[in-house]
């Protein structure tokens, strides 16, 4: 697997960032073209997108929730027994 940099691991996540429709900080040219070069992004004559593999790389990366039965609770929120009169 080919091994990024912090700068361009923050360039894919703008890149996926933008995909979805949010603003984006300013993208490197050389971490976007080093992505392209990767397979992780592609450049087009608006720009750079990124690509089906570098939004497969940024779900690997992230840690997916644990699975959850239909209807059962993830957690339960219990309160502090109560304490009766002071003696």
């Amino acid at each position: 697997m080919t091994e990024l940099t912090e700068q361009q691991l923050t360039a894919l996540r703008n890149l996926d960032r933008k995909r979805a429709g949010e603003s984006v900080d300013f993208i490197n040219i050389a971490d976007a073209r080093a992505l392209t070069e990767a397979g992780f992004a592609l450049r087009q004559a608006s720009g750079w997108r990124i690509s089906d593999r570098g939004m497969a790389l940024l779900q690997s990366l992230t840690p997916s929730p644990p699975a959850v039965s239909a209807g059962a609770t993830p957690f339960r929120i219990s309160r502090p027994p109560t304490e009766g009169p002071s003696e």
